[in-house]
């Protein structure tokens, strides 16, 4: 039985999971199933966020409940519209989450241990952020998928 073919087939597809591909080389179906992905993501997670902010009653809570409702709105207009200035609208939400964190976790008492974590995190999840903007600045141009 060969592990590595039914890894493979079950867990990473060249054409629905195309993370390693480069975007200029992707199809419109490889793009839209990384679009996916990320805007899901974003909806999910900020969504929760939103829901978890409007519980606080002072001013900062409020503005992060305005800001995660953005996202989550730029997220649906990305995944339907392919929107280039949705897209950077999202690449700029791990940006504003480090800001974030230096702003109010950094100096805060929290255990720099677990705040380098969270940078770190959002420092990579900033790294992929380019590649989603950089698919979406070359999704008019995408060769049609072959069958």
């Amino acid at each position: 039985m060969e592990w590595e073919k039914l890894f493979r087939r079950y867990d990473w597809n060249d054409r629905t999971t195309p993370y390693l591909t480069p975007s200029d080389k992707l199809n419109p179906d490889q793009a839209k199933s990384e679009d996916l992905f990320y805007c899901l993501f974003h909806a999910i997670l900020f969504g929760v966020i939103t829901i978890a902010a409007l519980g606080g009653s002072d001013a900062q809570s409020m503005v992060v409940a305005y800001y995660s409702f953005s996202v989550v709105c730029a997220a649906v207009l990305f995944m339907m519209m392919k929107s280039y200035p949705a897209a950077l609208y999202l690449s700029a939400t791990p940006l504003v989450a480090i800001v974030y964190v230096l702003i109010f976790r950094y100096g805060s008492g929290a255990g720099s241990i677990d705040t380098i974590f969270v940078l770190c995190v959002l420092a990579l999840f900033l790294r992929y952020s380019f590649r989603i903007v950089s698919v979406a600045r070359n999704y008019p141009d995408l060769p049609p998928a072959e069958d």
